[in-house]
C-alpha cells in the first residue's frame, strides 16, 4: 500500500514538471509554423513585465518563487528532477516591455569547492538530459572558443542554448530569435 501511494506522488511530481516545462501554447495549433514561445514554469516569450511582475508575486505567494541572491532573479528549487537539489534562477530582458530573453543559471544546493561531485560539469549533464526531455532530443552540440561545450536548439523563434558558467553554474539562455533579429537589424542602421 505504501509503495503505490510514494509511486503515485513520483507519477504527479514528474507530470507536473513535465507540464511546467514543456507547455508550449502554440501546442494543438492549426498553424503549420510552430510559434515555440514557451520557456518554463508559466513563462513566455511576449509576456509583458507587469504580467512577469505579477506572476512571480503569485507564485511567491504560493510559496513556489523565491528572491534570488541579492533579491535581483527568482529563485525556484527542482527537488526531485536530479540526483540532488537544484536551485535555478532566472530573469528575464525585456524588449518594448516584453520579455525576449531569459537567461537562467543552475547549481546543485549542495554545491561547495569540495563537492567535485555537485560541479556544474556533472550538472550540465544531467541538465542536457532533462532539457531533451522538457524540449525535445534534437539539441545540436557546438564546441564554441569562449564558453567550451554547448548544447543548442532552435524551435521556431525560440532558441535555447545550454552550457557551463563556471565551476558552480550551468546557464541556459532562451532567446527570441524573432526580437534578436530585429534588435541586430536596428543595430545595423
Amino acid at each position: 500500500m505504501k509503495f503505490r501511494s510514494i509511486g503515485a506522488i513520483a507519477t504527479c511530481m514528474f507530470l507536473g514538471a513535465t507540464l511546467f516545462f514543456s507547455c508550449d501554447s502554440s501546442v494543438g495549433s492549426n498553424n503549420k509554423k510552430e510559434n515555440y514561445d514557451s520557456l518554463f514554469l508559466g513563462f513566455h516569450f511576449g509576456m509583458d513585465r507587469k504580467e512577469f511582475f505579477r506572476y512571480c508575486a503569485e507564485m511567491n505567494q504560493k510559496k513556489l518563487f523565491a528572491h534570488g541572491t541579492g533579491a535581483t532573479s527568482v529563485q525556484y528549487e527542482l527537488k526531485n528532477e536530479f540526483k540532488a537539489p537544484v536551485i535555478m534562477r532566472f530573469y528575464p530582458s525585456f524588449h518594448e516591455e516584453k520579455i525576449y530573453e531569459m537567461p537562467v543559471t543552475f547549481t546543485y544546493e549542495a554545491w561547495a569547492p569540495w563537492n567535485k561531485q555537485y560541479w556544474s560539469d556533472v550538472l550540465l549533464e544531467e541538465m542536457y538530459e532533462q532539457f531533451k526531455i522538457w524540449y525535445g532530443d534534437d539539441f545540436q552540440v557546438i564546441n564554441h572558443p569562449n564558453q567550451g561545450k554547448v548544447y543548442a536548439k532552435i524551435d521556431g523563434r525560440r532558441r535555447i542554448n545550454l552550457f557551463i558558467r563556471d565551476d558552480q553554474f550551468v546557464q541556459a539562455v532562451f532567446s527570441d530569435m524573432k526580437v534578436i533579429t530585429e534588435l541586430e537589424k536596428q543595430k545595423e542602421n
